[in-house]
């Protein structure tokens, strides 16, 4: 899957669960940084450079969100938590997949970044619109300032698993599995270029590129990003 359009705003509301490609912005202003690479979870991986890199749709891991660009505008105070999702994971073949860690680049580093599933099962799903998945909410799971987002929150650690088919996954009411990436910010702003998720299924090992850039308005995000202007107005 590759890119495609683009789309302002505060924090993204609920919605069901589609595929997604293009572009996001919620918006300020500032200037590039040096790209650092971060990598969470495992340092080292058992596969070596062995590891096939795709992107979604050319692999057996799947993510319905997989190129564009979401802006966060900054709240009046700082620092301040923002998670960006949508990132809802599935297997091609229906085999279950293993993660051995996630990697990403933050050409404007945040104060940190921590990684959660969360799993939407279908009573959730069924219960309320507010089980939708999540494009950009203000705060931190399962606590957002502006809207409910119920499901079960886990830490993603090496060997977690994503079971759910993508066959299943587009059938309306099967629940869900969503990658979130929780950004603590301060004044500078934070910016995720780029992640890939290492991972293997039936002993193969492969990596999942994903170039959705995330970014949290501050003092040092560049006035465009990937050729969008992004932060170039405030928080409703």
């Amino acid at each position: 899957m590759t890119s495609g359009s683009t789309r302002e705003e505060g924090a993204v509301p609920a919605r069901r669960p589609r595929r997604r490609k293009g572009k996001t912005a919620l918006s300020l202003a500032a200037f590039a940084a040096v790209a650092v690479v971060t990598v969470s979870l495992l340092t080292g991986w058992p596969f070596g450079d062995e590891r096939v890199e795709h992107v979604s749709g050319a692999g057996p891991l799947q993510s319905h969100t997989d190129t564009g660009t979401t802006s966060v505008y900054a709240p009046k105070k700082a620092p301040w938590t923002v998670t960006f999702g949508s990132y809802l994971l599935c297997s091609t073949s229906g085999d279950p997949i293993t993660i051995d860690g996630i990697r990403y680049r933050t050409p404007v580093k945040p104060r940190s970044v921590s990684l959660k599933l969360r799993t939407v099962t279908p009573h959730m799903w069924k219960a309320t619109v507010d089980a939708g998945q999540i494009g950009a909410a203000l705060g931190a799971p399962p606590h957002f300032q502006q809207r409910k987002a119920p499901g079960e929150y886990k830490d993603v650690r090496t060997g977690s698993r994503i079971t759910q088919s993508c066959a299943d996954q587009d059938k309306e009411g099967t629940g869900f599995t969503e990658l979130l990436f929780v950004l603590d910010v301060g004044k500078q702003g934070g910016y995720i270029n780029t992640a890939w998720i290492d991972y293997h299924v039936k002993g193969n090992p492969y990596t999942l590129r994903l170039d959705w850039k995330m970014v949290a308005c501050g003092s040092r995000i560049p006035h465009t990003v990937g050729g969008t202007v992004v932060c170039d107005g405030k928080q409703d």
